[in-house]
C-alpha cells in the first residue's frame, strides 16, 4: 500500500458544517493550532471568506488578526483558503478587483495554499482565478472537480471538464470534492480511475468528502486503495454528521488496510480534548455519525441549509411547510439546469422553493438571486433551464441586466468610495461586509478587555524598560512587576 497525508478541515469546513460557521473564534484558533501543527498534517484548511466575514458578523474580531495567529502558531503546516472564485463573502458576483484584492491580503497574512472549486465547472474562470492566487503570492493551488447527481453530470462530463482544467499552467494538482457526501464506494471505483486517466499533466492528488450519508468514512479508504494519497479530515467534536471523517478512525483504519500515515496521535488527541472542551463550555454541538439516508439522494440539501430552513419557517410561523419546501426544492433544481447543491446555490435553489410554496404558485416570484443565476453571472449551468423560467426571469429588469463579468469595479473606485488611505485589509472588508459591522468590530478591537490585557503582558515580557505596571478602577488593583525581589506576604 502506499504513504497517505491527511488534511485537517476542524477549523474551517468542520466549523462550517457542525457550528454554523460561527463556533470557531480567535482565541480557539490560538489555543487548538500548536497542536495541530504538531500533527503533521499536509495543511490546515483554515478559511473561507464565510469564515472571515462570521469573525466580524458574530464575534467582531478581526479575521486577519486570526489568520495570523495560525501562521504563526504553524510554522511546520501549509494553512489553506477555499474558494470559489466568483465571489467573496457577498452572495453575489464580486469584481474581480476586489477578488484580487482579497488573495493578496490572504497571502500577505500567512495562507499560501488555495483550493479553487467552480460548483458549475466553469473552468475558464477557475484557470484565471488559478492564475491570479500565483500572481499574489500563493506557493500551491489545487483546482477542484466537484461530485454531485443529475442526469447532466456523468463520467464524461466530468472527464471532459478534468481535461479542461488540466491545461492551466497555474494549478498544482486536482482534488475530488463532494461538497454532499453523494460518493458511493461503486462511483469512487468509477469516478478515481477515469480521472486519473484524464489528468494527464497534474495528478489528482486529494479527497474531500463529507459524512453527511454516512458513507465517507468508507468511500476516502476506497479512494486510498486507487492511489489519491491525501485525504481530509477533521477532529472531534468537529468530524462526522455533515462534516469530514473522523480523523483518528480514518488513521487506524488506513493503517489496518496497510497504508502508512506519518501522523503524531498524542497531538491529534490534545487537540480534539482542546475542541471538545470549548464545545461544552460553549454549549455547542457535536458531530455525530450519520444514519444513511436514501432521501438524500434526491433532493441533495446539505444539513446545514435544512436546520437554517427549518429555523427560518419557524420564525414567520410556517414551519408545516418545511418537507413541502424540500420536495419543491427538487424541481426548481431541475428547472435551473441541475446546478450543483452547494453554497451559494443551494441557498438559491432553497429560496426559490419557499417562494413557490408560499405563494401556491411556480415561479409567481423569482429571486434575484436565480435571476442572476439564469443570466449567466456565474457561468453556464450544466444543463438547459426550464424554457418558460428562462423567459419569465430574463423578462424582469434584473434579468435585462448586462451580465456581470467581474470587470466593473477598480481598485480606484473602491479606493476614492472608501478611503485613499484605508489598509489594505480593512479596504477590503468595507467593500464586502456593512460598514456599520466593520465599524462595530473595529470599535470592539481598540476597547477589548483581551487586547488590553495582551498589551500590558507584552510591555513587561519583552525588552521594554518598563519594570511594573498597575491598573485600579477603585476597587480592585491589578498589578504586574518585571524582575521584583521575591518578598514574603502576610495576610
Amino acid at each position: 500500500m502506499s504513504e497517505i497525508s491527511l488534511v485537517d478541515v476542524s477549523l474551517r469546513d468542520g466549523n462550517q458544517s457542525i457550528w454554523g460557521a460561527t463556533g470557531v473564534t480567535t482565541r480557539m484558533v490560538e489555543g487548538v493550532v500548536p497542536d495541530l501543527d504538531r500533527v503533521g498534517y499536509t495543511t490546515i484548511e483554515l478559511a473561507t471568506s464565510t469564515i472571515l466575514a462570521t469573525a466580524v458578523r458574530y464575534h467582531r474580531e478581526d479575521p486577519f488578526e486570526r489568520l495570523r495567529a495560525a501562521r504563526d502558531r504553524a510554522p511546520h503546516t501549509t494553512l489553506g483558503f477555499l474558494t470559489t472564485g466568483k465571489r467573496f463573502i457577498t452572495f453575489h458576483r464580486t469584481p474581480d478587483a476586489v477578488l484580487e484584492l482579497a488573495y493578496s491580503v490572504l497571502a500577505r497574512n500567512g495562507i499560501t495554499k488555495m483550493w479553487v472549486i467552480d460548483p458549475m465547472h466553469d473552468m475558464e474562470s477557475a484557470a484565471k482565478i488559478a492564475a491570479m492566487a500565483k500572481r499574489v503570492g500563493f506557493e500551491e493551488v489545487i483546482g477542484g472537480i466537484c461530485y454531485t447527481t443529475s442526469p447532466v453530470h456523468t463520467d464524461e462530463y466530468f472527464m471532459a471538464k478534468a481535461r479542461e482544467l488540466d491545461a492551466s499552467d497555474d494549478i498544482d494538482g486536482f482534488y475530488l470534492k463532494d461538497p454532499s457526501g453523494l460518493l458511493t464506494i461503486d462511483r469512487v471505483r468509477q469516478l478515481v480511475p477515469g480521472l486519473q486517466q484524464a489528468m494527464q499533466r497534474h495528478p489528482l492528488r486529494e479527497i474531500h468528502s463529507h459524512a453527511t450519508t454516512g458513507l465517507s468514512p468508507l468511500t476516502v479508504l476506497e479512494a486510498a486503495d486507487l492511489g489519491v494519497p491525501t485525504i481530509h479530515c477533521a477532529l472531534p467534536p468537529l468530524a462526522n454528521g455533515a462534516s469530514h471523517p473522523e480523523a483518528q478512525r480514518l488513521v487506524a483504519n488506513l493503517r489496518a488496510r496497510g497504508h502508512e500515515v506519518n501522523v503524531d496521535l498524542e497531538a491529534m488527541a490534545t487537540a480534539s480534548a482542546y475542541l471538545q472542551r470549548q464545545a461544552k463550555i460553549k454549549n455547542l454541538p457535536v458531530g455525530r455519525p450519520n444514519e444513511y439516508d436514501e432521501a438524500f439522494y434526491r433532493h441533495n440539501i446539505p444539513g446545514g441549509v435544512q436546520s437554517t430552513t427549518r429555523r427560518q419557517l419557524a420564525e414567520i410561523h410556517q414551519e408545516h411547510l418545511y418537507d413541502a419546501v424540500i420536495e419543491e426544492s427538487v424541481q426548481v433544481r431541475q428547472d435551473l439546469g441541475w446546478p450543483i447543491v452547494m453554497t451559494p446555490f443551494a441557498q438559491y435553489i432553497v429560496t426559490q422553493a419557499t417562494l413557490n410554496v408560499m405563494a401556491g404558485e411556480r415561479y409567481k416570484q423569482v429571486a434575484d438571486e436565480v435571476i442572476d443565476l439564469i443570466r449567466g453571472d456565474f457561468g453556464p449551468l450544466p444543463g438547459e433551464v426550464e424554457p418558460s423560467l428562462k423567459d419569465r426571469a430574463l423578462a424582469t429588469e434584473r434579468g435585462r441586466q448586462r451580465v456581470d463579468d467581474g470587470q466593473s469595479v477598480t481598485l480606484k473606485d473602491l479606493r476614492h468610495r472608501f478611503g485613499e488611505t484605508l489598509g489594505d485589509e480593512e479596504l477590503l472588508l468595507r467593500a464586502v461586509m456593512p460598514s456599520e459591522q466593520v465599524d462595530s468590530m473595529y470599535a470592539a478591537q481598540r476597547t477589548a478587555p483581551v487586547r488590553t490585557l495582551k498589551t500590558l503582558l507584552s510591555s513587561v515580557g519583552g525588552p521594554s524598560p518598563t519594570t511594573s505596571i498597575s491598573l485600579s478602577d477603585g476597587s480592585t488593583t491589578f498589578s504586574l512587576q518585571r524582575n521584583a525581589p521575591r518578598t514574603e506576604t502576610t495576610a
